[in-house]
Protein backbone atom coordinates (compact mmCIF):
# COMPACT_ATOMS: atom_id res chain seq x y z
CA UNK A 1 0.00 0.00 0.00
CA UNK A 2 2.98 2.47 0.65
CA UNK A 3 4.88 1.51 -2.08
CA UNK A 4 1.42 2.66 -4.36
CA UNK A 5 0.93 5.78 -2.85
CA UNK A 6 5.12 6.12 -3.07
CA UNK A 7 4.74 5.40 -6.78
CA UNK A 8 1.75 7.83 -7.18
CA UNK A 9 3.11 10.31 -5.40
CA UNK A 10 6.32 10.32 -7.81
CA UNK A 11 4.61 9.71 -10.91
CA UNK A 12 1.56 13.07 -9.76
CA UNK A 13 5.64 15.18 -8.77
CA UNK A 14 6.62 13.72 -12.38
CA UNK A 15 3.87 15.10 -14.50
CA UNK A 16 3.42 17.75 -13.07
CA UNK A 17 6.69 19.34 -13.27
CA UNK A 18 6.99 18.35 -16.77
CA UNK A 19 3.64 19.85 -17.21
CA UNK A 20 4.29 23.62 -15.77
CA UNK A 21 8.40 23.05 -16.69
CA UNK A 22 8.03 21.49 -19.95
CA UNK A 23 5.75 23.06 -22.13
CA UNK A 24 4.97 27.22 -23.97
CA UNK A 25 6.73 29.77 -23.98
CA UNK A 26 10.45 30.62 -22.27
CA UNK A 27 10.11 34.44 -22.65
CA UNK A 28 8.50 37.12 -21.24
CA UNK A 29 5.64 38.70 -23.25
CA UNK A 30 6.49 40.88 -25.48
CA UNK A 31 4.08 44.95 -25.20
CA UNK A 32 3.33 46.37 -28.85
CA UNK A 33 5.38 49.64 -28.38
CA UNK A 34 3.99 50.29 -31.97
CA UNK A 35 2.19 54.11 -31.96
CA UNK A 36 -1.76 52.77 -32.58
CA UNK A 37 -3.24 53.43 -35.86
CA UNK A 38 -4.72 56.40 -36.36
CA UNK A 39 -6.82 57.97 -39.26
CA UNK A 40 -5.18 60.99 -40.87
CA UNK A 41 -6.63 63.44 -43.51
CA UNK A 42 -10.16 62.73 -42.89
CA UNK A 43 -12.18 64.34 -45.53
CA UNK A 44 -16.01 63.93 -46.56
CA UNK A 45 -18.09 65.09 -49.06
CA UNK A 46 -21.93 64.54 -50.41
CA UNK A 47 -22.04 63.34 -54.02
CA UNK A 48 -25.98 62.43 -54.52
CA UNK A 49 -27.28 59.72 -51.92
CA UNK A 50 -23.83 58.95 -50.97
CA UNK A 51 -21.53 60.36 -48.64
CA UNK A 52 -18.03 60.25 -49.88
CA UNK A 53 -15.18 59.71 -47.20
CA UNK A 54 -11.31 60.05 -47.97
CA UNK A 55 -8.86 59.64 -45.57
CA UNK A 56 -5.14 57.53 -44.56
CA UNK A 57 -4.24 55.40 -42.03
CA UNK A 58 -1.05 55.43 -40.18
CA UNK A 59 0.70 53.32 -37.40
CA UNK A 60 -0.26 50.29 -36.32
CA UNK A 61 1.33 47.23 -36.45
CA UNK A 62 1.35 44.66 -39.44
CA UNK A 63 -2.34 45.22 -42.15
CA UNK A 64 -4.35 47.76 -40.90
CA UNK A 65 -8.19 48.06 -41.94
CA UNK A 66 -11.34 50.47 -40.57
CA UNK A 67 -14.15 50.35 -38.94
CA UNK A 68 -17.73 53.05 -39.66
CA UNK A 69 -20.12 53.38 -37.18
CA UNK A 70 -23.52 54.83 -38.01
CA UNK A 71 -26.12 56.75 -35.39
CA UNK A 72 -29.44 58.05 -36.69
CA UNK A 73 -29.64 61.58 -34.94
CA UNK A 74 -32.51 61.97 -32.52
CA UNK A 75 -34.89 64.92 -34.04
CA UNK A 76 -35.43 66.32 -30.27
CA UNK A 77 -32.12 66.74 -28.86
CA UNK A 78 -30.43 66.71 -32.86
CA UNK A 79 -27.99 64.99 -30.92
CA UNK A 80 -26.33 60.97 -32.38
CA UNK A 81 -28.47 58.56 -30.62
CA UNK A 82 -26.98 54.36 -30.44
CA UNK A 83 -24.08 54.08 -32.56
CA UNK A 84 -23.77 50.50 -34.18
CA UNK A 85 -21.56 49.13 -37.34
CA UNK A 86 -21.91 50.15 -40.54
CA UNK A 87 -18.79 48.71 -42.09
CA UNK A 88 -15.99 46.49 -41.69
CA UNK A 89 -13.20 46.91 -43.15
CA UNK A 90 -10.90 43.80 -42.26
CA UNK A 91 -7.14 44.07 -41.58
CA UNK A 92 -5.21 43.43 -45.31
CA UNK A 93 -1.93 44.41 -46.61
CA UNK A 94 -1.46 47.58 -48.24
CA UNK A 95 -3.70 50.27 -46.73
CA UNK A 96 -1.54 51.58 -44.86
CA UNK A 97 -0.17 54.99 -45.53
CA UNK A 98 -2.03 55.35 -48.98
CA UNK A 99 -5.07 57.15 -49.55
CA UNK A 100 -8.30 55.61 -49.73
CA UNK A 101 -12.00 56.00 -50.25
CA UNK A 102 -14.94 54.87 -49.24
CA UNK A 103 -18.25 55.66 -50.37
CA UNK A 104 -21.87 55.22 -47.75
CA UNK A 105 -25.11 55.03 -49.53
CA UNK A 106 -27.68 56.92 -47.99
CA UNK A 107 -30.96 55.74 -48.36
CA UNK A 108 -33.47 57.82 -46.52
CA UNK A 109 -34.07 61.03 -46.98
CA UNK A 110 -36.32 61.60 -44.35
CA UNK A 111 -33.74 60.96 -41.26
CA UNK A 112 -30.11 62.15 -40.85
CA UNK A 113 -27.23 59.87 -40.08
CA UNK A 114 -23.54 60.36 -38.48
CA UNK A 115 -21.20 58.63 -39.26
CA UNK A 116 -17.50 57.93 -36.91
CA UNK A 117 -14.35 56.23 -38.28
CA UNK A 118 -11.51 54.73 -36.50
CA UNK A 119 -8.59 52.63 -37.93
CA UNK A 120 -7.67 48.77 -36.53
CA UNK A 121 -4.42 46.59 -36.67
CA UNK A 122 -4.28 43.68 -37.12
CA UNK A 123 -2.97 43.14 -33.75
CA UNK A 124 -6.66 44.07 -32.65
CA UNK A 125 -5.14 47.68 -31.39
CA UNK A 126 -7.52 50.54 -31.92
CA UNK A 127 -7.48 53.57 -33.13
CA UNK A 128 -9.70 56.60 -32.01
CA UNK A 129 -13.20 57.62 -32.98
CA UNK A 130 -13.25 60.32 -35.77
CA UNK A 131 -15.08 63.37 -35.25
CA UNK A 132 -18.77 62.62 -36.18
CA UNK A 133 -19.85 63.27 -39.68
CA UNK A 134 -23.50 64.31 -40.37
CA UNK A 135 -25.42 63.75 -43.56
CA UNK A 136 -28.62 63.30 -44.74
CA UNK A 137 -29.74 61.93 -48.58
CA UNK A 138 -31.14 64.02 -50.85
CA UNK A 139 -34.97 63.92 -52.22
CA UNK A 140 -34.85 62.66 -55.48
CA UNK A 141 -36.81 64.04 -57.90
CA UNK A 142 -39.50 61.31 -60.05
Amino acid sequence: MRKTFTLLMMTGFLIGSVGLGGCGRKEMPQVNADKPPHIEALKHEMAGNSLRLTFSILGGSGPVGYQVDRSEIDPHCNCPAFWRRFYDQPTIGGQKNKVLTRTLNLRNYKRAFAFRIRAVDSFGNLGAWSTPIRARAEKMLK
